[in-house]
């Protein structure tokens, strides 16, 4: 139904803005602060800023309900690149064999997966002068996610991050592959594309 589906993109245009104004001021309050404390609002700055991706793609495209998942990964990872202070060509992205869309519950899911584990990786290769490999691809409907740094050892997750990515795992029903290499995660999950426009307008 045309009202419907009208209804649906304003409030996703007012969930976007909402998201936007939020950083925004976020943004405003990191500046005021002593360098030293700016930290202090980062982990919800990543966060934030990583589900405003999804809302953001979703009204820019004119899904209603879908959202391009390579345009999300790159989008979220270029962000927590930013805020971390890595330099662009320390970050390498390859998600162009990924032609495939996922609903907005699971792209909201997993920008925040991602906004959980990526940032101990920037900030590593940040520190260590090494270099991070995002990868994405599909198969057979499932989709595997996988960031991989360019040192030889696993980075531990902090009793927050480690608790909040078991969440996110569960909530995209993923599971974690195995690797040869400590410092490969991967993250494979069926790709579930929501409703489709059609039945989102036809939705009561």
């Amino acid at each position: 139904m045309p009202k419907t589906e009208s209804l649906l993109r304003e409030l996703n245009h007012r969930v976007k803005n909402n998201f936007q104004v939020i950083v925004s001021l976020m943004n405003l309050k990191k500046r005021m602060l002593p360098v030293e404390q700016r930290e202090d609002l980062r982990f919800i700055e990543e966060h934030v800023q990583s589900m405003a991706v999804a809302y953001r793609l979703v009204y820019a495209t004119g899904e209603m309900v879908e959202v391009s998942v390579a345009d999300l990964i790159t989008d979220v990872i270029s962000g927590l690149q930013q805020i971390a202070g890595l330099a662009f060509e320390r970050v390498e992205i390859d998600v162009g064999r990924i032609d495939a869309s996922i609903g907005l519950d699971q792209a909201i899911a997993l920008g925040l997966y991602l906004a959980v584990v990526a940032p101990p990786y920037l900030d590593h290769a940040k520190a260590n002068r090494g270099t991070v490999r995002v990868n994405g691809d599909i198969e057979d409907g499932l989709l595997t996610v996988s960031l991989k740094g360019s040192w030889s050892e696993q980075l531990p997750l902090d009793f927050l991050r480690s608790r909040l990515m078991r969440a996110y795992i569960e909530q995209l029903q993923a599971e974690m592959l195995s690797s040869t290499s400590p410092s490969d995660l991967r993250l494979r999950f069926r790709r579930d594309p929501g409703l489709t426009n059609d039945a989102a307008a036809s939705s009561p």
